[in-house]
């Protein structure tokens, strides 16, 4: 009797769970389309999907934009909705925008099931392979060699790196944000590393199949989020939107790297290029965004940078009710949250103006 049970129940979740990941498919997934895509090929010979916002106002500025997403997401990252844009908003100031999926995420992802190693992803990969590509395939289609580079979470780590090495030529400002610099201070992660041990049994981390099935909870629940957002700051309905759009698999060798970095305090150790002993070399304009919620990406791992960094023009804001904000921002409420567009992509945009040529 007592086994008999126990198999309806697990049925029942098995189906639970089975119905909540089709709803979320059939209801929130909405196969949203930049004006064009293209495909930026590497050294290697991945097909890295670039999708394009062209200005909305005519003429383009000249100098394009590159928006760049992170760790666990895709380009929808940059574009989930027309209110929840940061690329639509910078077209919308004449901006050509470039969103970048990097290799094993979004289209790059669609493109490469033939390949045998492609969940072999770590960070030097994006670095080394996937920018220099979507460089290049941004001065083609543009005849523009400079760009503004606007990285958010990893994707400001990726602009760091950039900065630092043979792009930073082409880089006419850079944008952190909450792009995670310090590890030594990354002191919140520091009892997770005991479970390491867990991820030899698997190559991949599906979480884009795990955040599908609990986005119609959050749709309805928001605090499920708390360590992706501050749930009072962004609404149910668009954390639900993100979990089933914007969701990216995570390579275990790239996790790995990011649980060495936290071990060591080092950002690049125990290999030998350490870009966190590189960032007084970034000379290109910078601005770092924090947020006073966040727990990925604390204030503590990013207020320093603009300090260490060797340009002459750079600036440094926290997000936080105490400076006048609508409330204290979490990781992901830079890009959704409920007053990201009037309070946070005005200052992006005005930072591009600084920096454009005159």
């Amino acid at each position: 009797m007592l086994w008999t049970i126990v198999v309806w129940l697990f049925w029942l979740a098995v189906i639970g769970v089975a119905g909540l990941y089709v709803l979320a498919t059939i209801w929130l997934v909405d196969h949203r389309r930049a004006d064009e895509i293209h495909y930026a090929k590497t050294d290697d010979g991945w097909d890295i999907a670039v999708h394009r916002l062209r200005p909305r106002n005519g003429k383009a500025k000249k100098i394009p934009v590159i928006l760049q997403h992170g760790l666990a997401a895709n380009h929808r990252n940059h574009d989930l909705e027309d209110r929840y844009s940061l690329g639509l908003y910078l077209a919308g100031l004449g901006y050509d925008c470039f969103l970048p999926d990097l290799r094993g995420a979004g289209d790059s992802m669609i493109t490469t099931w033939h390949r045998r190693d492609r969940w072999h992803i770590g960070f030097e990969d994006y670095v080394q392979r996937d920018m220099p590509a979507v460089f290049a395939k941004v001065k083609e289609l543009t005849k523009q060699n400079k760009v503004h580079f606007i990285g958010h979470s990893m994707g400001g780590m990726i602009g760091y790196a950039v900065a630092e090495g043979p792009l930073a030529k082409r880089v006419q400002s850079m944008t952190s944000i909450a792009g995670p610099a310090m590890f030594d201070k990354m002191t919140q992660f520091k009892t997770h590393l005991r479970y390491r041990w867990l991820l030899n049994w698997f190559p991949v981390l599906h979480n884009n199949v795990f955040m599908r099935i609990i986005a119609p909870l959050a749709y309805f629940f928001p605090a499920i989020a708390r360590t992706e957002v501050n749930p009072r700051n962004v609404e149910g309905p668009v954390i639900a939107r993100a979990g089933a759009n914007l969701i990216a698999p995570i390579p275990r060798k790239l996790l790995l790297e990011f649980g060495a970095w936290v071990e060591f305090g080092d950002w690049g150790a125990p290999a030998e290029n350490s870009y966190q002993k590189r960032l007084n070399e970034i000379t290109v304009p910078l601005y770092c965004l924090a947020g006073a919620d966040d727990f990925w990406c604390p204030p503590r791992v990013i207020e320093q940078v603009p300090d260490i960094v060797a340009g002459e023009k750079k600036r440094y804001r926290l997000f936080s009710k105490a400076n006048g904000d609508a409330d204290d921002y979490g990781h992901g409420d830079f890009i959704v949250g409920r007053k990201a567009p009037e309070e946070v992509f005005p200052t992006i945009g005005d930072w591009l103006a600084d920096n454009d040529p005159a």
